[in-house]
């Protein structure tokens, strides 16, 4: 979740006109680096609980950490800033059933924006091709679009108090679906996820396909066992507390990211919990954050994290959790993601 006196870091937006220049765009640096406060922007909205500019820096993270594999992957990070350019969760989105993040409508405003930014057909067709690989995440063969799923894919591997949160911030940001359709869409996207030979593509990423499946089999089960989320989203402290022995349990962000080597989840930052929904502040419009002292840049190898709780002691109390279930109007109701076949 965005914090309320959250800045654009400095280093965000320099990597992004890196990866402009890089792939051929012709716009000075401040021009670039002003497209991408605007993107920043567009992440920083406050109705989007997960898909945020915490999700947009920790993806590119993931990028960097299956970088070797990659071959361009200054495209598959300009992918990443782009895919999530288009989103719309109103209640007259869900009506229309385009409720959600639209990754084609994204590629298409990416083709758009890049090509003012002077990148060359080319490099825009292969970064478009790259985004709309995203769209239900279907099996493919090039290797930038396989490094660009495993990154985008990796919060299902994180550990059972990481996933948790995840978990909470969906909820929230479909909050208005009401739960029992909700719990519907949710357990139809668990179950393809599930019937699939593999979730990851990558070498790097082959460590995280049992932590991630263990998340996606703990999450079912629960789904079909007690007919509710039982997510306190709205932070009424509803929610019985999870022991998770040594781990931090983060605000509600994807912090935790798996290592390739060890497949388990290593901390990259942590942040208090609230056990509440921020308001978000309204942002100064001015693309120069450079006077705030900027965040340190999260590339750098991080530190392991104690590992302390399991799956079964998150499905356990979350099996206890009784929570009124949302029951706004009833809408149609497109696929909270789109990861199906």
């Amino acid at each position: 979740m965005m914090c309320m006196a959250e800045k654009i870091p400095a280093w965000l937006l320099t990597g992004f006109a890196r990866s402009v220049a890089a792939e051929g765009g012709t716009a000075p640096r401040d021009v670039a680096e002003s497209v991408g406060t605007e993107l920043a922007q567009r992440w920083m909205a406050p109705e989007r609980h997960f898909h945020n500019l915490e999700y947009l820096k920790t993806t590119l993270e993931n990028v960097d950490i299956l970088s070797e594999q990659a071959r361009d992957v200054e495209a598959i990070r300009l992918a990443v800033w782009y895919h999530g350019a288009i989103f719309d969760v109103s209640e007259a989105a869900v009506e229309r059933g385009e409720a959600g993040l639209d990754v084609l409508g994204s590629a298409d405003y990416a083709a758009d924006s890049l090509a003012e930014l002077g990148v060359g057909e080319a490099r825009i067709e292969k970064i478009t091709d790259l985004i709309r690989g995203l769209y239900r995440h279907q099996a493919v063969e090039d290797i930038d679009a396989q490094v660009l799923s495993d990154a985008d894919l990796c919060v299902l591997a994180a550990d059972p108090q990481e996933y948790l949160e995840y978990l909470r911030d969906i909820r929230r940001e479909y909050a208005a679906y009401d739960e029992a359709r909700f719990i519907s869409a949710r357990s139809t996207i668990i179950g393809n996820l599930l019937s699939r030979p593999q979730l990851f593509w990558t070498h790097g990423a082959a460590g995280w396909e049992e932590q991630a499946r263990e998340n996606l089999r703990a999450e079912l089960e629960r789904l079909e066992k007690t007919g509710t989320t039982g997510l306190d989203i709205a932070g009424t402290g509803a929610e019985p507390a999870i022991q998770t022995g040594a781990i931090p349990e983060t605000a509600p962000t994807s912090d935790m990211l798996p290592t390739p080597r060890e497949g388990t989840p290593v901390k990259t930052a942590t942040k208090p919990e609230t056990g509440e929904l921020p308001e978000a502040a309204p942002r100064d419009q001015d693309s120069e954050d450079t006077d705030e002292p900027d965040e340190v840049n999260p590339y750098a190898p991080p530190d392991e994290a104690d590992l302390g709780s399991t799956l079964e002691n998150v499905a356990e109390a979350m099996d206890t959790m009784v929570m009124k279930a949302l029951k706004p109007a009833e809408v149609g109701l497109k696929p909270l993601s789109d990861v199906e076949e």
